[in-house]
């Protein structure tokens, strides 16, 4: 990864391409670039919280494991003073935040989205709903812009076309400009001449 050539482009504010490349090196469990990611930030000042944040996140997308190794880097790279805690909504705002955040992102596809969940698995509905969008997807400290376009790097990384379909949409929905998606797959794929064939189909699947 060239962080400096990274990190010099337009389309994507610094802190939130620091974000999404520690996120896509959490799903390659690239602990050097994860590491990499954490010290850019640190010299920069920026909100180590965000990045504890974005951990959190990946707890959805990359999984337990990836996700605890990652928060194992972040704090051995740059030590909280204090263990972190709290940070979410109120508990009695939770479902209510959750449920308008998944109607934000799938839109008019929201009621055959929680069908198909429920026909997967009624606890996988209740997961997603309950412990994803209600517990860590609305946690105030990252926008929803923010934590789609996290998503969508994260998603694009796995391969996972339909997934990665929907939540582009959904960043759109939120006010992520086209310019903003593409960078993000940038900063999935890197920015060499080679990928772009590569970052140009994953566009071409944004509605």
């Amino acid at each position: 990864m060239q962080f400096a050539g990274m990190l010099a482009r337009d389309g994507l504010t610094k802190d939130l391409r620091i974000l999404i490349g520690a996120a896509v090196a959490t799903w390659h469990a690239n602990w050097p670039d994860v590491t990499a990611w954490v010290e850019i930030a640190r010299q920069r000042a920026d909100q180590r919280q965000d990045l504890e944040e974005t951990l959190l996140q990946c707890i959805l997308f990359c999984g337990f494991p990836r996700a605890i190794t990652a928060f194992e880097h972040l704090a051995n790279g740059w030590p909280a003073e204090q263990p972190p805690s709290g940070g979410g909504l109120p508990v009695e705002q939770r479902t209510p935040a959750g449920d308008e955040l998944f109607r934000s992102i799938y839109g008019k596809y929201d009621a055959a989205v929680r069908a198909m969940l429920v026909g997967y698995h009624q606890e996988l509905h209740d997961f997603v709903l309950e412990a994803a969008y209600s517990r860590i997807l609305t946690r105030p400290q990252l926008t929803a812009k923010k934590r789609e376009l996290i998503a969508v790097a994260v998603l694009a990384a796995q391969g996972q076309k339909r997934q990665f379909a929907g939540h582009a949409h959904g960043a759109k929905h939120l006010g992520a400009t086209v310019e903003e998606l593409r960078e993000a797959l940038v900063t999935t794929f890197g920015a060499e001449p080679e990928r772009a064939e590569e970052i140009a189909y994953w566009m071409s699947l944004v509605r």
